[in-house]
């Protein structure tokens, strides 16, 4: 590709992958599809100006195609003020996360792990669905596509694959359900017969849930549940142009006091139960940043552009370019406890237990107050116990004060794209009820 370049400035990355779905509903699989599919993308630059080009075609006649493209993108684009040359060769660090076995697990591997989560849900009376997923490489769970390798004409070069595979299960009853999942990098961790039972048995205690007031509860929020509103909370917080912009909580307020001591958060890809992507979208190398330390804001996550103007280097949390978005604070690490989930519930006299939040809305950016339903198991819990279930409830919450308002923390697990504790929070604000 660089040799069909010539003398121009340019970039390419490849993206893509092979990846395997096994979907199942009604306590039978429904679906069981395949995907091997690769991108390349080309940049080129004539000074300040810069044209992108991205295809699927990669022979010579498809690379020279795609670099035309790009020229004749980049002679008609206009000038970019904080226009950047190429970066120089990088120094990556590895992170081993490939495993033979889950990419030597076929349709039969997977249905069979399949059957030992429907087997249990049929015993139980409820309907099994969700999906066991399993590939290598950059196709994420939308279908996106994210450099697998870059390289450019200054003789940068990064490499990285990696394996994947998630089993997600709802436990079903009409409007009763349990959730479980889990997400890794090797398939042996997956056992569907486990998640199937943690599923069954939120589903189970969630028949015949009371009605309660919306209030301001003492709530024990799960990892799922704390997963999710650190997304929301990251992606309107945690980058460098969000800060500059004024639309981050951080912004004007590093080194002082924003959340509570307990609160100790890190982009880390290096992080076991993450083993994420050591270089980003500008073939920057991905360092462990430290975004908050004992509730003190110590950094924001920097893409070329962003630390160009901080006069820092970039912490390879780039997208890549162009990127009206800034970076990306990726791979985020909730620092745990040595609270368990049983000594938190123990803590609170009348509250809630949350298992999982879903349509999650930030309302305000500033404060990261973000609107969401609970769901898959609300239960009440009082005198130090859980006593039954709870009608789910809509809320409206600032992340900033719940942060602020944590006095107890389980040890970390993943959830989904994060790794975070179990936490208890006092205050948490409830705004109405729901019909289920």
């Amino acid at each position: 590709m660089l040799d069909a370049a010539g003398a121009r400035e340019v970039e390419a990355t490849v993206g893509g992958g092979v990846h395997h779905l096994t979907r199942f509903a009604n306590n039978e699989i429904t679906q069981n599809v395949s995907e091997r599919r690769y991108v390349l993308s080309v940049r080129v630059l004539q000074g300040k100006r810069s044209g992108r080009a991205t295809g699927g075609d990669t022979s010579r006649a498809g690379i020279e195609r795609l670099l035309a493209l790009a020229e004749e993108g980049a002679r008609v684009a206009p000038e970019s003020e904080d226009a950047l040359p190429l970066p120089d060769p990088q120094r990556v660090e590895p992170i081993e996360a490939f495993h033979e076995g889950t990419v030597a697990l076929g349709p039969e591997g997977r249905a069979e792990e399949v059957a030992l989560a429907i087997q249990k849900t049929s015993e139980a009376g409820l309907e099994g669905a969700g999906i066991y997923e399993t590939g290598h490489g950059t196709i994420g769970d939308y279908g996106q596509i994210t450099p697998l390798a870059m390289a450019n004409s200054r003789g940068l070069f990064v490499y990285h694959d990696t394996t994947s595979a998630r089993f997600s299960l709802s436990a079903l009853q009409g409007t009763t359900s349990g959730w479980a999942e889990r997400t890794t990098h090797d398939v042996a961790d997956i056992d569907g017969g486990a998640l199937a039972r943690r599923a069954i048995e939120k589903a189970l205690g969630s028949r015949d849930p009371r009605t309660w007031d919306p209030g301001a509860y003492d709530v024990v929020l799960e990892p799922s549940a704390v997963a999710n509103l650190l997304e929301e909370m990251s992606y309107t917080s945690f980058g460098a142009l969000a800060l500059h912009e004024g639309r981050s909580f951080l912004a004007g307020s590093l080194g002082t006091r924003v959340l509570g001591e307990r609160i100790t958060i890190h982009a880390d890809p290096y992080h076991p139960l993450h083993a994420g992507v050591p270089f980003d979208g500008e073939g920057m190398p991905t360092r462990r940043v430290t975004i908050i330390e004992g509730g003190v804001a110590r950094s924001p996550v920097y893409d070329r552009r962003t630390a160009a103007k901080d006069r820092v280097e970039s912490t390879g949390h780039g997208l890549p370019y162009p990127n009206p978005y800034g970076p990306d604070a990726r791979d985020l690490v909730l620092e745990g406890g040595t609270d368990t989930l049983e000594s938190l519930i123990g803590g609170v006299d009348r509250g809630l237990l949350v298992s999982r939040v879903w349509y999650t809305n930030v309302v305000d950016p500033k404060s990261v107050t973000v609107t969401g339903m609970t769901r898959d198991g609300l239960f009440a819990i009082e005198g130090g116990r859980v006593t039954g279930a709870v009608r789910n409830f809509r809320f409206n919450q600032s992340v900033v004060d719940m942060l602020r308002r944590v006095d107890g923390m389980t040890s970390v697990e993943r959830a989904g794209s994060v790794v975070c504790p179990a936490v208890r929070v006092r205050g948490f604000n409830m705004s109405s009820v729901t019909e289920f």
